[in-house]
C-alpha cells in the first residue's frame, strides 16, 4: 500500500510539473499556455441587433498589449507548418484589427490573440494544452492559425473551414492544442482543436469557455488518468471522516474531520489539508468542493473539476443578463476577480494583461464592427476602435497606454479605480450609440465614414488615456478635494462632465495638469463637432458656441471657455434626432405619396361604382 502511494505522488508531482505549464516550442522560443476566457452572446441573449464576444488575454507572449491594423492587400512571407522551411507569401484579403504583444505588429508577423476583420468576424482563442501538437520548429502557433483565417475568410462557414479542414485536415498545422471561437452577424462557432482533430459547435445564445477541453476530454490521457473520466464529472454524495471520493481517477478529495458545519478536506493521495463551511466551496486543485451539509459527523460535499465549476458559476452570471446582454456587462465579467466568484480563476488577474470587446452589429458589420479595447481592463478605459477605421491614437499601438494602465494598477490595486474607470465608459457608450447612428444615416445615404468614425474613435482614445493620466496625478495630490474632483471629472454625459471639468480648472492651479484638462474638454468637443459637421443643416448658433469657445481656451480664459463648451454640448444633444426624423421623412416622401395616391384612385373607384349600381336602380 506504501508502494501505490508513492507511486502515486510521485506521477501527481509530475502532473503538476506537465499539466497545467504545458509549453510548445516555436523556432527556438517556448512559449507558455496563457490564461484566456472567452464568452460569446448571440441572437436573443444580446439587448440589440448585434453580437458579442468578450477575450480577456493572459497573453503567452509576455509584455504590454497592444493595438495594430493590418490593411487589405498587405504581403508577407511566412513558413508553411511543415518540417522544412517552405516560406510562402500570404496576401491579406480583409483589413483586420488585432491586439498583439508589443513588437507582434507591423513590419513584424502579426501575431493577433483576438482579431476583428472587415468581414465583421470577430476570432478569439483560448490555449487547451496537450501533446497532440505539429512538433516541428515550424509548426503554427494559435496567432498564426488565427491570422491564416482571418485575413482570408469572407463569412463565418469560411472561417471555420480555414481553421479546421484546411489548417488541420490539409496543413496539421497547430503547435498548441486551441478553443478558437468565431463571431460573425450571422452565426457564431466554437471549435475544440489539436493537430489531428476537432470539434465545431453552433453557439445559438450564449458560450462561456476557458483553457480546458470538453469534447476533446477523452483523448486528453492524463487528465482522463488523474482528474476525471469526462469535462462533465460530479460527484454529490454524503462522507464520513476518512471518505475519499473520485470522479473516476486517480486524484481525489479525502475528508479530514467534520466538526459542526465545517468539513475539512485535503487532495488526495496528498494535499495540505483546507477547512470548508457549510453552503460554501473551495478549489483543491485540480478540483472545486462545495459542503452542502453537515449532520451528525456525516456531510454531503459536491465535487466537480475546477473549471467545470468555473463555468457553470459564469453561465449562471451571464444567463442573469439573458436578453439584456450589453458591452457593458461584458466590460462588467472582464473585471470578475477569484475573490467575487469564491476562489475560482478570475477573469481579472495579475498584470500584462488586455480584454477586447468585439461587437457585430446585425447591419453593416464591414464598417460599423467595433473592438472596444483596454489594455489592462483592471486599471484602464475601454476604447472604442470601428473596423472601418484608418489609424489608432499612438499611445494604444505603442505600449505607452498599456504601461500607463501597470502604473494605475500598482497604485490604486486589483478593482480601486474601477469605479472611475466605469464612469468614462458610459459616457462612452452613450456617445458611440449617437455616432453609430448618425452613420447608418450616412451609410444609407452612400457615403463613407471612415475618416468621420476615426476622427472620433481617436479622440475617445486620447480621452481615455488622459483620464488614466489624471487618476495617477489625483494619488499623489495632497489635497483630497482636489484628488477627488480629478478621479471623478466624469459624469453621466459630456455636458455634465464637461462641467466637472471646469471646476477643476478653476479650483487647481497646476499648470501640467490644468493642460491635461484643457486637452480633455477640447478633445471632448470635437467628438460632437465632428457629429454636427457629419449632419446636415447644423444650427449657426452652434458653431458660434464652439469655436468661441475653444478660442477662449487657447486664451487662457478657462472658465467662460468651458461655459460656451458646456453649452455648445448641451445644445447639441438633439440635432441627431431631429436628422434622423428628417432623413426618415425624406426616405418616406415619395412612399407617402404613393399612399395617398391608391386612396384617392380607391375612393374614386368606389364611389364610382355606388353611383353607377343607384343609377341602374332609378
Amino acid at each position: 500500500m506504501h508502494k501505490i502511494k508513492m507511486c502515486l505522488k510521485v506521477c501527481l508531482i509530475l502532473l503538476t510539473l506537465t499539466v497545467p505549464y504545458s509549453a510548445f516550442t516555436i523556432q527556438g522560443k517556448t512559449i507558455m499556455s496563457g490564461e484566456c476566457k472567452d464568452i460569446v452572446a448571440t441572437g436573443d441573449a444580446t439587448a440589440g441587433d448585434y453580437n458579442l464576444l468578450l477575450k480577456v488575454r493572459d497573453p503567452s507572449r509576455p509584455g504590454p498589449q497592444v493595438l495594430c491594423i493590418v490593411p487589405e492587400g498587405y504581403k508577407y512571407i511566412y513558413h508553411l507548418p511543415s518540417w522544412r522551411n517552405n516560406p510562402q507569401e500570404f496576401k491579406v484579403k480583409h483589413k483586420f484589427i488585432g491586439v498583439v504583444t508589443v513588437g507582434d505588429a507591423l513590419p513584424n508577423i502579426v501575431k493577433a490573440g483576438v482579431a476583428l476583420s472587415d468581414a465583421g468576424i470577430a476570432y478569439g482563442d483560448a490555449d487547451s494544452p496537450s501533446y497532440w501538437i505539429n512538433p516541428s520548429s515550424n509548426a503554427w502557433d494559435d496567432f498564426d492559425w488565427i491570422r491564416y483565417a482571418c485575413q482570408t475568410a469572407d463569412n463565418e462557414d469560411k472561417a471555420v473551414e480555414l481553421l479546421t479542414s484546411k489548417a488541420v485536415d490539409e496543413l496539421h498545422a497547430p503547435a498548441v492544442s486551441e478553443n478558437l471561437f468565431v463571431v460573425g452577424p450571422k452565426k457564431a462557432y466554437v471549435i475544440e482543436a489539436d493537430v489531428v482533430r476537432y470539434n465545431v459547435k453552433k453557439v445559438e445564445n450564449i458560450w462561456v469557455m476557458s483553457n480546458y477541453p470538453k469534447e476533446l476530454w477523452k483523448y486528453r490521457i492524463l487528465k482522463r488518468l488523474f482528474i476525471a473520466n469526462s469535462f462533465n464529472a460530479i460527484k454529490d454524495k454524503m462522507v464520513k471522516r476518512g471518505s475519499t471520493v473520485h470522479l473516476g481517477a486517480l486524484l481525489g478529495i479525502k475528508v479530514v474531520k467534520i466538526e459542526n458545519d465545517v468539513v475539512t478536506l485535503r487532495l488526495f493521495p496528498i494535499g495540505k489539508p483546507v477547512p470548508v463551511e457549510e453552503g460554501h466551496g473551495a478549489v483543491l486543485d485540480p478540483f472545486w468542493v462545495e459542503v452542502v451539509e453537515c449532520n451528525n459527523n456525516r456531510a454531503r460535499i459536491k465535487v466537480m473539476y475546477k473549471f467545470k465549476a468555473w463555468e457553470e458559476e459564469m453561465k449562471k452570471r451571464v444567463m442573469e443578463r439573458y436578453g439584456k446582454i450589453t458591452v457593458q456587462d461584458m466590460m462588467n465579467w472582464s473585471r470578475l476577480h477569484s475573490k467575487d466568484l469564491e476562489g475560482l480563476r478570475g477573469l481579472c488577474e495579475k498584470e500584462n494583461k488586455a480584454a477586447a470587446i468585439c461587437k457585430i452589429p446585425y447591419d453593416y458589420p464591414e464598417v460599423l464592427s467595433c473592438m472596444w479595447f483596454a489594455p489592462d481592463q483592471c486599471s484602464s478605459v475601454f476604447i472604442p476602435v470601428h473596423i472601418c477605421c484608418n489609424r489608432i491614437y499612438e499611445a494604444y499601438t505603442d505600449g505607452s497606454a498599456a504601461e500607463l494602465s501597470k502604473n494605475v494598477l500598482h497604485v490604486y490595486g486589483h478593482g480601486g479605480a474601477t469605479p472611475y474607470l466605469k464612469r468614462v465608459e458610459q459616457v462612452f457608450l452613450k456617445e458611440i450609440d449617437r455616432v453609430e447612428r448618425i452613420s447608418r444615416m450616412l451609410l444609407n445615404d452612400g457615403e463613407n465614414i471612415s475618416m468621420f468614425m476615426t476622427n472620433v474613435d481617436t479622440e475617445m482614445q486620447k480621452q481615455a488615456y488622459i483620464t488614466q493620466q489624471l487618476l495617477l496625478y489625483a494619488k499623489n495630490l495632497k489635497d483630497k478635494n482636489a484628488a477627488k474632483l480629478l478621479q471623478t471629472v466624469w459624469d453621466t454625459n459630456y455636458s455634465t462632465s464637461a462641467s466637472n471639468m471646469k471646476k477643476v480648472l478653476v479650483d487647481i492651479r497646476e499648470s501640467t495638469l490644468r493642460n491635461l484638462v484643457v486637452t480633455l474638454i477640447t478633445s471632448v468637443a470635437k467628438v460632437r463637432w465632428f457629429e454636427l459637421e457629419a449632419l446636415p443643416d447644423t444650427d449657426e448658433g452652434l458653431n458660434v458656441l464652439y469655436k468661441e469657445g475653444m478660442a477662449l481656451l487657447r486664451m487662457g480664459d478657462y472658465e467662460k471657455g468651458c461655459d460656451l463648451l458646456q453649452s455648445f454640448l448641451e445644445e447639441s444633444e438633439n440635432p441627431v434626432a431631429k436628422a434622423e426624423t428628417t432623413t426618415f421623412t425624406e426616405s418616406g416622401e415619395s412612399y407617402s405619396i404613393h399612399v395617398i395616391a391608391f386612396i384617392i384612385i380607391f375612393l374614386i373607384t368606389i364611389i364610382a361604382v355606388v353611383s353607377v349600381k343607384r343609377f341602374k336602380r332609378s
